[in-house]
């Protein structure tokens, strides 16, 4: 992760049952804020980085909030802000941000 300014982390392990319980099968990495999950995608190709980051968004609310495919694909429509991450290095990268208060 890259930050432009101070930025204090803080990293959690979680054992991974627990992880694929809570986040699903996830291949890039995850950020959680107060008020944000943010899966993410990274790829050559800023399709294909898209592509897995609306996946890895996917598998997230099916396994942390049991919502059906199909629901969770028009939930990341209608509420959810895709952001481009990088695109100056040879790997491109999207990020999700789902409103944690939307799954109260």
């Amino acid at each position: 992760m890259e930050a432009s300014l101070r930025v204090t982390l803080r990293f959690d392990v979680v054992a991974r049952e627990e992880a694929l319980r809570r986040f699903g099968q996830l291949v890039g990495p995850l950020a959680e804020t107060t008020e944000y999950l943010i899966p993410t995608g990274l790829d050559e190709d800023l399709d294909k980085a898209v592509q897995d980051c609306v996946r890895a968004a996917i598998a997230l609310l099916q396994a942390g909030f049991g919502m059906d495919p199909r629901l969770a694909y028009a939930y990341l429509s209608a509420a959810t802000d895709f952001r481009i991450s990088q695109v100056v290095d040879v790997v491109k990268g999207v990020h999700a941000t789902i409103r944690k208060a939307d799954f109260g």
